[in-house]
C-alpha cells in the first residue's frame, strides 16, 4: 500500500527499497543524513499538488507505467513516484458517502464538468465507485440559447455515436460495465445506450475516490501536510550536454500532529528526476522558478457566481440535461449533479449547480441577495425562451442617407435576414425527436449551501510548459474562462500526454527526464493544444459579450430580456451574424458533431 509518510521514518524505507532495487537495472540510490528529521529522498516523479489533476497524474503514471510486454526482456524498475499535498490527505470516498447520509449533506458547488475522454483518464475503479456513490451528474444533451434571438444549439449523445463505434471515443458505458457485464450482455445493451456528453463531478468526491486507488499502490508516497520551501532546478544551459542535468532538489517543511494532539515540523530535502507543478494557479512552483515561467495574463472584468440549487420537481427535472443561456454580460448555466439515483419519484431532492458570469458589479449584487431572492433572480433570468433578433437599423434610422429608397431597402433587408434566421432555427426542429424543441430549464426552489463568487482571467504561460527536470500541468500552466467547460479538461489532456511520455521514456530505458527529448516533445504538443483552447474559448467569449445590449445599470429587468435590449447597430449585426452562425451550425448534422466530438476529447479521424 501507499505509505504516508513521516521523514524520521524514511530511513528505514530507503533502505528497503535500496535492497528491492538491486536487481533492476537501474539503481537510485538513497540516502539519508546523520540527522534523522533531515532525510534525503530521491525520486523520479515529484508531482507538487495533490488535487484532481496532480492526483489523476499519479494514478495514470502507476496504471501503466511500463510496457509489460518488454519485461520479461528487459527487467526495468517501476517509477518511484510521491504526490505531495499542502493540506491534509482527503477523506475516503465511502467516508464521505457515509456522512453525507447522515447529516443529508448535499453537493458542494465547487464541481467540473468533465468531457468523455477525461473521464476516462480516471479509470473504471474510481467512475464505477463514483457512480455507486451517487457523484456523478451525467449529461447525455446540452441545451445552448442566447437572449436576443432565436437560435439553439442541441447537442445530444447521438452525436457522439460515430466517434464511440470507431474508437475515436472511449466507450464510457463499456469502460464502467466491463467487470460486471459479460461481453454478450454488453453487446446486448449498446444499441440501447446513449453517449454521454460528460458529467459533472463534485471536487471533494473526485481527489478522495482518486486518493484511494492511490493507497492501495506500494509504488507511490503520499505526503500531506507538506510545504515546499524552496527549490533548486538546473538551469537551461544544461540542457544539450553530454552529461544529464542534476536533479531538481526541494527543501520541504511537514506539520506533524502527534497522538496527543501537539504539532511539531519535520524538515527534509527531496530531489527528483522530473518535478510536476500541479499546484494550482496560484502555482509555488512556477513562482519560485518564474524566470523560466513568465505569463500571458488578461483579466475578463467578469465574475462568476456559482451554488447549488435544489429544483422544483413540480415543474421538471434536468433529464440529464446541460442548460446555457447567454445573456448581456455572459452566460449562466444550469448544469445536473447527483443524478444517477436521484429523481422525483422515489422523493428524493434533484439537485443543479449555477455557474453564472457577469459583470463584478452585477455579480456582487447577487452575492449580496437572500437565498430566496437569488432564486427569484435566477429563475426570471434563466427560465426564458429564445427570442426574436433586434432591429438592425434604429427607429429614426440613425446613420442613414437621407434618400427614402435607401431607407426602405435597409429596412426590407433587414427583415429579411432576421426573418430567415428565425426560419433557420425552425428549420432544424424536425431533424430528430432528440431536438425537435426548446426545452424550458426546470424552475428552481432554494439555494443549498453557500453561493461563492471568483473573478474570471485567462492565463498561459507565455514560452513553454517546461524547463530543465521540470513540467507545468492544469492551471499552473493556464486558465480559461469558464464558459466552455474547458478548464479542467485540459489540465487532464495535460497529465494524460505527459504520463504518456514518461511511459515511453521509461519504456527506452531513459531517465525521465534526462533530456529534452521527451518534455520538448510534451511542450510542444500541449503549447498547440491549450493556446488553441484558450484563444478559441476566448474568442466566444468575446462573440458572445457583443450583445443586444448595453444595459449598465445591474441585473437587466423583464422588459430589457424580453426585447433584447437596446442594441447599437454594431452590435445589432455582431448578434445576428452570431445567432446566424450558431442556426448553420445546429442545422448541419457534420458541422454539429465535429463540434461535440472535439467538446468530448474524441481523437480526429483520419
Amino acid at each position: 500500500m501507499a505509505r504516508t509518510l513521516t521523514f524520521a521514518a524514511a530511513r528505514g524505507l530507503a533502505r528497503s527499497r535500496l535492497n528491492c532495487a538491486c536487481s533492476l537495472t537501474h539503481i537510485r540510490s538513497l540516502t539519508s543524513a546523520t540527522n534523522e528529521n533531515n532525510i534525503n529522498q530521491h525520486y523520479d516523479v515529484i508531482i507538487a499538488g495533490g488535487g484532481a489533476v496532480g492526483s489523476v497524474l499519479a494514478r495514470l503514471l502507476l496504471n501503466d507505467n511500463v510496457d509489460k510486454s518488454l519485461l520479461s526482456h528487459r527487467r526495468l524498475r517501476p517509477l518511484k513516484v510521491a504526490l505531495l499535498e499542502q493540506r491534509s490527505s482527503p477523506p475516503s470516498l465511502e467516508n464521505i458517502a457515509n456522512t453525507s447520509s447522515k447529516t443529508k449533506h448535499t453537493p458542494n458547488a465547487r464541481a467540473y464538468a468533465l468531457s468523455p475522454t477525461s473521464l476516462s483518464y480516471l479509470g473504471p475503479s474510481v467512475l464505477q465507485r463514483l457512480q455507486q456513490t451517487n457523484r456523478l451528474g451525467i449529461y447525455d444533451s446540452m441545451q445552448i440559447w442566447e437572449h436576443d434571438g432565436p437560435a439553439q444549439l442541441h447537442f445530444a449523445g447521438e452525436d457522439l455515436n460515430e466517434a464511440v463505434k470507431s474508437g475515436r471515443l472511449v466507450d464510457l458505458h463499456g469502460l464502467i460495465e466491463r467487470n460486471n457485464d459479460t461481453e454478450q450482455h454488453q453487446k446486448q445493451q449498446q444499441s440501447n445506450r446513449r453517449p454521454w456528453l460528460g458529467s459533472v463531478v463534485e471536487d471533494a468526491p473526485l481527489v478522495s475516490a482518486v486518493w484511494d486507488e492511490l493507497r492501495n499502490d506500494e509504488r507511490i508516497d503520499l505526503i500531506d501536510n507538506v510545504q515546499i520551501t524552496s527549490i533548486s532546478a538546473p538551469s537551461q544551459n544544461t540542457m544539450g550536454n553530454v552529461e544529464p542535468p542534476p536533479p531538481v532538489e526541494m527543501s520541504c517543511t511537514r506539520s506533524i500532529t502527534n497522538e496527543g494532539g501537539s504539532k511539531h515540523d519535520e524538515e527534509c530535502t527531496l530531489s527528483a528526476d522530473l518535478l510536476v507543478a500541479a499546484d494550482g494557479a496560484n502555482s509555488f512552483v512556477r513562482r519560485t522558478l518564474g524566470s523560466s515561467f513568465p505569463m500571458i495574463t488578461h483579466s475578463y472584468d467578469r465574475k462568476a457566481v456559482t451554488c447549488t440549487v435544489e429544483l422544483d420537481v413540480r415543474k421538471g427535472d434536468m433529464a440529464r440535461t446541460a442548460f446555457q443561456r447567454f445573456l448581456p454580460h455572459g452566460p449562466i448555466a444550469l448544469l445536473p449533479v447527483w443524478n444517477s439515483l436521484n429523481n422525483h419519484d422515489n422523493g428524493a431532492p434533484i439537485y443543479a449547480n449555477v455557474v453564472w458570469s457577469t459583470t463584478p458589479s452585477e455579480a456582487n449584487h447577487l452575492l449580496s441577495l437572500s437565498g430566496t431572492e437569488f432564486i427569484t433572480t435566477l429563475n426570471h433570468h434563466l427560465c426564458q425562451g429564445p427570442n426574436v433578433n433586434p432591429p438592425l437599423l434604429s427607429n429614426n434610422n440613425r446613420g442613414m442617407p437621407h434618400i427614402p429608397i435607401i431607407g426602405t431597402i435597409a429596412k426590407e433587408m433587414d427583415s429579411l435576414l432576421r426573418t430567415a434566421n428565425t426560419a433557420l432555427t425552425m428549420g432544424t426542429w424536425t431533424e430528430s425527436p432528440s431536438r425537435n424543441f426548446f426545452r424550458m430549464p426546470p424552475a428552481s426552489a432554494r439555494v443549498v449551501g453557500s453561493i461563492m463568487g471568483f473573478d474570471l482571467k485567462l492565463s498561459h504561460v507565455q514560452q513553454g510548459y517546461t524547463a530543465p527536470r521540470v513540467a507545468l500541468v492544469g492551471d499552473a500552466a493556464h486558465t480559461v474562462h469558464p464558459m466552455a467547460g474547458q478548464g479542467l479538461n485540459l489540465g487532464m489532456g495535460d497529465v494524460y500526454s505527459l504520463s504518456e511520455l514518461i511511459k515511453e521514456a521509461v519504456d527506452s530505458g531513459m531517465d525521465v527526464a534526462g533530456t529534452g527529448l521527451f518534455l520538448d516533445r510534451y511542450n510542444q504538443e500541449r503549447m498547440v493544444k491549450g493556446l488553441g483552447t484558450v484563444g478559441g474559448v476566448h474568442g466566444l467569449h468575446e462573440l458572445f459579450r457583443c450583445s443586444g445590449s448595453n444595459s449598465s445599470s445591474g441585473i437587466m429587468n423583464a422588459n430589457a430580456l424580453n426585447s433584447g435590449g437596446n442594441a447599437s447597430g454594431v452590435e445589432s449585426v455582431v448578434g445576428l451574424g452570431r445567432s446566424l452562425g450558431m442556426n448553420v451550425v445546429n442545422g448541419l448534422g457534420p458541422l454539429r458533431r465535429a463540434f461535440a466530438e472535439a467538446a468530448a476529447g474524441a481523437a480526429f479521424s483520419r
